[in-house]
């Protein structure tokens, strides 16, 4: 199923030439700004012609926008690419991966125990947490080797093996 994985949000207009602030999210990579994968959260394509730091977020000017109306009128848009992109040869991935790729995944432990599946990822301390509910709580599993195993695809069980206690901690 392919689907919209945003990368930022544009959150203001900057100057009067129609450069906005894009506000990075969780699968935003700087050099996707400079690829031709890039859409709008509508599906229609989106060209960056030029993009610079700014804080910590990023000044981006996009194809089209060509004044302060124009940059206006996008903020509160989100800028991100289509799932099936990210199997293309010319995607511009980071080492490791983006966050996107575990949501919906099922976890197993490298002796084949089910864990559960990935709700959602978050980002804690610089690290990527995989969130897996389990009722009222929370089982919540750090995206780094050797807990979890290398894994670059989309589909398919994501292997831990994880330290004693990881797993119960959540019970306590």
């Amino acid at each position: 199923m392919d689907r919209f994985i945003v990368i930022g949000e544009v959150v203001k207009a900057i100057g009067l030439k129609g450069e906005v602030k894009l506000y990075p999210l969780l699968d935003f990579h700087g050099p996707l700004l400079d690829s031709g994968f890039l859409v709008w959260q509508d599906g229609s394509p989106a060209r960056i012609l030029r993009h610079r730091q700014a804080g910590s977020c990023e000044a981006i000017q996009p194809e089209g926008v060509t004044d302060r109306d124009g940059a206006e009128a996008i903020v509160g848009r989100e800028l991100g690419f289509m799932s099936s992109s990210y199997r293309d040869p010319e995607f511009p991935r980071p080492a490791g991966g983006l966050p996107f790729r575990y949501l919906g995944r099922e976890v197993v432990t490298v002796s084949g125990q089910a864990i559960g599946t990935v709700d959602e990822v978050r980002l804690a301390a610089g690290r990527i947490l995989l969130v897996i509910p389990e009722g009222k709580l929370e089982i919540l599993i750090p995206a780094v080797e050797p807990i979890l195993a290398a894994d670059e695809g989309l589909e398919g069980p994501l292997v831990i093996d994880p330290p004693e206690g990881l797993l119960d901690v959540h019970r306590s």
